[in-house]
């Protein structure tokens, strides 16, 4: 999907380096990939889980308070306030 996007840029007048720059990669490592023809995005991304993760049971409270009725029409910056209050 990658490949074609940067393709489709590129036939379009954009240089490589600034569909590249758009796509969050780098020309090198599309080159890597055309050469080894893995066809599109390999990354594999993060194995582990981070630290901090909540846990299903504080997903769960979170999610009931920015719910209510109190915070529900409210923006995450503007509940964080009124919670610190």
């Amino acid at each position: 999907m990658i490949l074609g996007l940067i393709d489709e840029a590129v036939a379009n007048g954009a240089s490589q380096a600034a569909a590249c720059g758009i796509m969050g990669i780098s020309s090198r490592l599309l080159q890597r990939w055309r050469k080894k023809d893995i066809g599109d995005d390999n990354r594999a991304g993060p194995t582990t889980t981070p630290g901090n993760k909540l846990s299903a049971k504080e997903r769960s409270k979170v999610l009931a308070v920015l719910n209510s009725p109190e915070f529900r029409d409210l923006s995450p910056w503007q509940i964080v306030a009124k919670l610190a209050d």
